[in-house]
């Protein structure tokens, strides 16, 4: 997943950060129905109606679904698989809602009060846990369009939900499996879209989410049945476009999106510019771009998204190559540790690192 690879996916992982800044600059400048010109196209002609910001998720989900599949089948068993995932996440999302508090302390209406406040503690607990994940602060952007400070953060338990199922699947051997692991597949997002208020995923947002990940993984584990092709490309698109007027068009939208991005990002690199250069910024351009760009509406109550989206992205790029090169690089350089650790115990190896 390092910047390192010779591939696009790092640099199509910020462009999907973006996207979310971009569309999000919008909606939290100029309130909820206004969005930006893209999303006014896309949301006539994209699968679920996706905007901008959920074609940017789609695209985080896509290559995770496909990565985090492979990790669990290249790596020596759950342990080190859990392990690897939880770095990925963790780290870097405990230190944002950490700054997060912090920042709201000198912007909170309710003075020192915030500090003690059971809405503060519920949001820096539930928030770097990923249990329940809250979306206020006392006194922190109540005059803004949208008073959330950071509504990114609903994707990361849909992301969670989505690494235990590539984790039990690889557990019980249907990674190994094509035909059972298609079936899995297929019976979850039908159970999803069936019924959306199940405590799987608990949100039609979050299926739809989920969907595009879900395909990823199956590109992967069919990847010798379903070569990654330009002329795949044609075949998804042409296939989409038929179903565009059916009921199946949302799940036909989400396999040509998904693998449209995952060709272009599994391209050698050189053949599309690479962002990814100084290192992985999605994920930090990510958690801090929403309460970027809530402060600046906050602090300058403006009416061009365009100049919200610049200051944000100013703003946002310098905090994600710091966390990349202080939490999130030297978090994932400690991956093996865990398993190194259990497995001196030497009655525990052969559990710990068999293969699934």
């Amino acid at each position: 997943m390092g910047s390192h690879r010779n591939n696009n996916l790092g640099s199509l992982r910020l462009v999907g950060a973006m996207a979310v800044l971009l569309g999000h600059s919008f909606v939290l400048t100029l309130g909820l129905d206004n969005h930006d010109p893209i999303s006014a196209v896309t949301r006539e002609v994209a699968g679920y109606r996706l905007g901008l910001p959920g074609l940017g998720v789609a695209m985080f989900f896509a290559i995770s679904g496909y990565l985090v599949t492979q990790s669990f089948i290249r790596r020596r068993g759950v342990v080190a698989y859990a392990e690897a995932r939880l770095l990925r996440i963790y780290p870097a999302l405990i230190l944002a809602v950490a700054l997060t508090l912090l920042w709201g302390l000198f912007i909170s209406s309710y003075g020192l009060d915030y500090a003690t406040s059971k809405q503060t503690l519920a949001y820096g607990f539930y928030g770097a846990s990923l249990i329940d994940v809250r979306y206020a602060l006392p006194g922190v952007f109540e005059s803004n369009p949208l008073p959330a400070v950071n509504g990114s953060l609903w994707t990361l338990p849909v992301e969670l939900r989505m690494y235990a199922f590539v984790g039990l699947a690889g557990v019980l051997g249907v990674l190994g499996r094509r035909a059972l692991f298609n079936l899995s597949a297929l019976a979850l997002i039908a159970v999803g879209t069936l019924w959306p208020e199940s405590p799987l995923l608990a949100d039609p947002v979050h299926i739809r989410a989920a969907v595009f990940f879900l395909v990823g993984a199956a590109l992967y584990v069919n990847r010798d049945w379903i070569p990654l092709r330009a002329g795949g490309v044609v075949v998804v698109v042409v296939a989409a476009f038929v179903a565009s007027l059916t009921p199946a068009y949302p799940l036909v939208f989400a396999i040509a999106f998904s693998y449209t991005i995952l060709w272009l990002g599994l391209r050698p690199r050189g053949r599309l510019p690479d962002l990814a250069a100084h290192g992985d910024l999605s994920y930090g351009t990510y958690l801090y771009a929403f309460p970027a760009t809530q402060f600046w509406v906050y602090a300058l109550s403006p009416s061009s998204p365009w100049l919200v989206a610049l200051l944000t992205l100013v703003t946002v790029l310098p905090l994600a190559w710091l966390s990349w090169r202080l939490v999130e690089r030297p978090a994932l350089a400690r991956k093996g540790t865990v398993l190194r650790s259990l497995s001196s115990s030497g009655r525990w190896t052969n559990v710990l690192s068999r293969k699934s």
